[in-house]
């Protein structure tokens, strides 16, 4: 299939002292979903029964996670830790395997939720949930 690229390769990044810094032993992310915002305004009399749907205008990227092999020492991990503890949001990029598309949004770390499985490395998953408008490029 042509243009057909694998999830391997993905980087995120994480604003430290507003320089996108990619986050280090990324392992797995999820890429945020895009929503259009839609109200059901069906009337009585709709034809056949089926509902109408209009859009509102509003848009949203939906909240993912990703799971990073877990080093609180390492300054990507404190910065996701920072933005953890901040009321404010921070500047993220997510970028496809060579470089492809760039997702640029602001966003607040919601979650962290660590795990240390006996056969295993200790790993975080953190959740994300952007606000605003993104910018793709």
């Amino acid at each position: 299939m042509a243009g057909t690229i694998g999830g391997y390769g993905v980087l995120v990044k994480i604003d430290i002292t507003a320089t996108p810094t990619i986050i280090s032993y990324l392992i797995d992310t999820e890429i945020p979903e895009f929503e259009k915002i839609m109200a059901e305004a069906t009337p009585q009399n709709a034809t056949s029964g089926y509902a109408v749907h209009v859009a509102t205008g509003k848009r949203k990227l939906g909240e993912f996670k990703m799971t990073l092999g877990w080093d609180k020492d390492e300054a990507t991990h404190a910065a996701v830790k920072t933005a953890f503890d901040s009321n404010s949001p921070v500047n993220f990029n997510i970028v496809t395997p060579g470089t492809d598309e760039n997702i640029a949004f602001s966003a607040h770390v919601t979650k962290m939720g660590r795990m240390a499985e006996q056969e295993d490395y200790y790993k975080c998953e953190i959740t994300v949930q952007p606000t605003g408008a993104p910018t793709i490029t």
